[in-house]
């Protein structure tokens, strides 16, 4: 519980920050009119709607041969999407458990066998933007390049000094997961996942990229990499329905350290978070029509858990 108070306290400076943007730039014609250049582009909306879906395709197949199911991807594409269009909904993220309990009821599974796959995609993702973001740092040679070198590291041998505490040895619990971690990712396949998981945000990047392009901000793609992992992972502080305010202060930030100036960088941030907003209800529609789940079940699920 300490945790998550600590996570809420630590998203209000980040959204104080959007209330301040917001106030100091946010135009409503000029809002308008950002939003009718994307409309008038259909070219890079289709390219942004395309990359942002094969980013979830891959998430979605990266977890189907984790949890090492015979279910078809369907399944595990619809869960994710679930899980997007209740992060959408509510203002903590609670979509993870929505998620683990959809794998639960339409693949067979245990709760504690859909959680645990739920449980390290998240971890999996959580480390592969990371990476990006201190491999970014560190090629772009952004301030404080050395010191995100030496909590990468730092982070690494804490994790390695972990894994090998007697007392893990001790629990049967931890072990059996443990054991099934080793087992997919040691194998075959655990190549195929983290490749996966490592495009699938590369590809989600896609969706600042366009943005860029129409607003004509001069940024690589692999700034722009940098900038969407950037804002993922700052997405921990989720404390509103899809991170609003949180998502804007981090793109924008970012941005601004690639040398976008803030009232363009504050532009595109609320542009991109306006598409992703779009594509969480479409989708999630889609997914209401294709595997129905219901409200009720889905809060029940939440309401059990606890989360929030």
């Amino acid at each position: 519980m300490r945790i998550k108070w600590i996570i809420r306290l630590s998203a209000v400076p980040l959204l104080a920050a959007f209330i301040w943007m917001t106030w100091r730039w946010f135009d409503k014609d000029e809002w308008l009119g950002d939003l009718l250049l994307l409309v008038k582009q259909p070219q890079w909306l289709m390219f942004m709607f395309t990359a942002y879906l094969l980013s979830f395709i891959l998430k979605a197949e990266a977890w189907r041969r984790y949890s090492g199911s015979n279910e078809r991807l369907g399944i595990f594409f619809h869960g994710i999407i679930y899980s997007l269009l209740v992060n959408h909904l509510l203002p903590l993220k609670a979509g993870d458990i929505v998620r683990t309990g959809f794998l639960m009821k339409t693949a067979h599974k245990t709760w504690d066998e859909a959680l645990h796959s739920v449980t390290v995609m998240r971890l999996l993702d959580m480390l592969t933007l990371c990476l990006y973001a201190g491999a970014g740092i560190l090629m772009l040679g952004l301030p404080s390049s050395w010191l995100w070198g030496a909590v990468l590291l730092a982070a690494a041998v804490l994790m390695a000094a972990v894994y090998k505490l007697p007392v893990l040895k001790k629990m049967p619990l931890i072990q059996k997961h443990l054991a099934h971690f080793k087992a997919a990712m040691l194998s075959g396949k655990g190549l195929f996942i983290l490749a996966a998981i490592a495009v699938s945000w590369i590809l989600e990047a896609g969706v600042i990229y366009g943005i860029a392009s129409i607003l004509e901000l001069q940024l690589g793609a692999a700034s722009l990499v940098w900038a969407n992992s950037m804002t993922i992972a700052g997405q921990v502080f989720h404390i509103t329905p899809g991170g609003i305010g949180t998502y804007e202060s981090t793109l924008s930030g970012s941005l601004a350290m690639l040398g976008i100036n803030g009232k363009e960088a504050y532009g595109a941030a609320i542009l991109s978070h306006a598409f992703k907003f779009m594509f969480a209800f479409v989708m999630g529609a889609y997914s209401l029509l294709r595997m129905p789940l219901g409200w009720r079940e889905a809060r029940a699920w939440i309401k059990e858990r606890k989360i929030g």
